[in-house]
């Protein structure tokens, strides 16, 4: 199966950095588990082959699950007793380098920056905040040196995570430490991507301001509390 379009670029970063295992490959079909995330990543072509896949590869043990058919989402949600659906676009930079910030500063966070990004980022467990930095997937930005903020990927590869600390709001900081994860994503050879919720629009329109292309197609993501 092609994994080569906008919604299926989670499960082309997996493989393509090893950390996938290919459950289920077929020409309609595609199954892999990501041993970093724990994710489960589901591309198929109708529902009917994408819930016979999953119900070969996974129970209601499965704790995460991304499916790229939203109508296979909606129903392995009902099917495997999962807490929170998310349906979202995915968005893609497919264009030149970003232009550097000249204001702002990067560099990846370390152990020792641990602290407050737990104390302060408080939507993933501390021991993911912790795999995070393990892999040199979170970036820290600084203005004059002050920290004003912070953007990584999430386990599975996408873009996200993103923090403006209050007093540096409302500045275009967040734009900033958008572009400069963009430009640390393709000098690591991978297209930078992320999730957005299909109804906030104020992130859509901040994706396209930034360059992004966004996919046509809902994608559905899955989980257990």
């Amino acid at each position: 199966m092609d994994i080569t379009g906008i919604d299926l670029l989670g499960i082309d970063r997996v493989i393509k950095r090893g950390t996938a295992k290919i459950l289920e490959r077929a020409e309609n079909a595609l199954l892999v588990y990501d041993t970093v995330s724990g994710a489960y990543m589901l591309a198929c072509d109708d529902t009917e082959t994408g819930i016979a896949v999953l119900d070969e590869n996974i129970d209601k043990n499965c704790r995460l699950l991304m499916t790229s058919d939203i109508e296979t989402g909606k129903i392995a949600y009902e099917k495997y007793d999962f807490d929170v659906k998310l349906e979202c676009y995915q968005v893609a930079y497919y264009g030149n380098m970003p232009e550097p910030d000249e204001k702002i500063t990067f560099r990846p966070a370390g152990h020792d920056d641990l602290p407050i990004l737990i104390s302060t980022y408080d939507l993933i467990s501390p021991d993911e905040m912790e795999t995070v930095v393990k892999r040199k997937s979170m970036l820290l930005g600084f203005d004059n040196g002050k920290l004003i903020g912070f953007i990584g990927e999430h386990l599975e590869g996408s873009m996200g995570l993103l923090y403006v600390f209050p007093e540096f709001r409302n500045c275009g900081y967040a734009s900033s430490l958008e572009k400069a994860l963009i430009t640390y994503t393709m000098q690591n050879g991978f297209i930078p991507f992320g999730q957005v919720e299909k109804d906030n629009v104020a992130s859509l329109l901040l994706q396209k301001k930034l360059g992004m292309t966004q996919s046509e197609n809902l994608i559905c993501w899955m989980w257990k509390e």
